[in-house]
């Protein structure tokens, strides 16, 4: 599988936000855009700052908190493209999320808002405070925004 990289902020105190449960991403389903998206891991090179992307899956930021109830912003990243986050833009609040983990769950979370962001902006990754799931995208008309999609957690079930 071939990968690209883009320009991602200096993560300097970054952490992992919850600690390590098990619980990856495999995919990601929102059906009422009729998508559903094979999820891998996403790694931060400190000394390039880039991240790792591909064309044709989205990734789960390890350095983000695991799917769970108690707290934490899951962060998951992808092309713009048609087979990954390209229908991102008509989400409705409302809309239902889900994602399937490692460990047989199903977690469900709802469409909030989506905000738009300078590709040097690590805010995400800072977040403190109930269980939410964050999809972000390239947007504009060079790709040389980032745009976020916040999710906030409904529930789990057992695959």
């Amino acid at each position: 599988m071939a990968t690209d990289h883009f320009v991602a902020p200096n993560n300097v105190g970054v952490t992992s936000q919850v600690a390590e449960t098990n619980s990856l991403p495999l995919n990601i389903e929102i059906d009422a855009l009729g998508v559903k998206v094979e999820v891998i891991k996403g790694y931060y090179n400190t000394v390039t700052q880039d991240w790792t992307l591909t064309k044709n899956a989205a990734q789960y930021a390890v350095i983000s908190a695991q799917p769970n109830q108690q707290e934490g912003n899951t962060f998951i990243y992808g092309h713009a493209r048609s087979v990954v986050f390209g229908k991102l833009p008509l989400l409705k609040v409302g809309d239902i999320a889900t994602i399937t983990t490692t460990d047989n769950k199903v977690f469900m979370y709802r469409f909030n808002h989506s905000y738009t962001v300078n590709p040097a902006d690590n805010s995400v990754l800072k977040y403190s405070g109930p269980p939410i799931l964050t999809l972000q995208t390239c947007s504009g008309i060079r790709y040389q925004n980032r745009t976020m999609y916040e999710f906030e957690f409904v529930g789990v079930k057992d695959v």
